[in-house]
């Protein structure tokens, strides 16, 4: 999948990209073609997009979803989501993004709500297909919890939800414990793994046994097993960071 002329169109200034980490376009096809593979995304549904920074997710959608599919974002990035509404809402009609104004300490220490109590800004069971990318990853238990349970209230019954972690297993453990790996997970904070204990939500780890459990207590099925990444300094991977796709049991 490449970018045609009117998605080079919607690429946004360098400083808006340098917010969620640079690659644009790269990241952008990386992850188009994990969800349609993967995650059996269809052009006619609906899809949530948590955490949607400055569109890199949304642009390779605009020409896969159809006149019947939808495409819905938020995040705490007001300058992303402005631009967001500005360039490709204007002309997307099916393409929404919302401020939504959560505190993180890392990337938006001002902010008003709780994400461990803020209520997804949508009707119960409205998406097809919701995508959490390198979100997970900077939510510390009480959140990534509550996060949770707003993703079973509004994905439909038989949706399925596509969610990157840093997942803690033998294997991992042994490439972190070898010093191969390019996230220093040595310090655990309640039930997780954080790199810098002065700001944990930087770069969030956590045990497959305690995301397995928290699936169990939301009813909620592994449609296939991890699909796990190059994070910790395994040979062979899918992605950078580790894969689970999920649907309502």
């Amino acid at each position: 999948m490449s970018y045609n002329d009117s998605e080079h169109s919607l690429i946004p200034p360098p400083d808006l990209i340098q917010y969620v980490g640079g690659g644009f376009e790269e990241v952008g096809r990386e992850f188009f073609e994990l969800f349609t593979r993967i995650g059996k995304l269809e052009p006619h549904e609906k899809v949530l997009d948590v955490g949607c920074g400055v569109g890199r997710m949304a642009v390779p959608l605009i020409n896969y979803l159809n006149e019947h599919g939808s495409y819905y974002g938020f995040d705490i990035f007001k300058q992303g989501i402005t631009w967001c509404q500005n360039n490709i809402s204007i002309s997307h009609d099916n393409f929404h993004f919302e401020h939504v104004d959560i505190y993180n300490q890392m990337y938006n220490p001002t902010g008003k709500e709780d994400a461990s109590g803020y209520l997804f800004p949508y009707k119960d069971e409205s998406f097809d297909f919701i995508f959490l990318t390198s979100v997970f990853t900077h939510l510390l238990p009480k959140e990534l919890d509550h996060y949770l349970s707003e993703i079973v209230r509004v994905l439909k019954q038989d949706g399925r939800c596509f969610i990157t972690f840093f997942l803690m297993n033998s294997e991992s453990s042994h490439y972190l414990n070898s010093g191969l790996s390019t996230q220093g997970f040595y310090h655990q904070v309640e039930n997780c793994y954080v790199v810098n204990t002065a700001i944990p939500n930087a770069a969030v780890a956590y045990s497959e046994d305690e995301i397995q459990r928290l699936f169990n207590k939301y009813k909620l099925t592994m449609i296939n097993k991890p699909y796990y990444g190059s994070w910790c300094g395994r040979p062979e991977f899918t992605s950078y960071q580790d894969i689970i796709v999920i649907n309502k049991s």
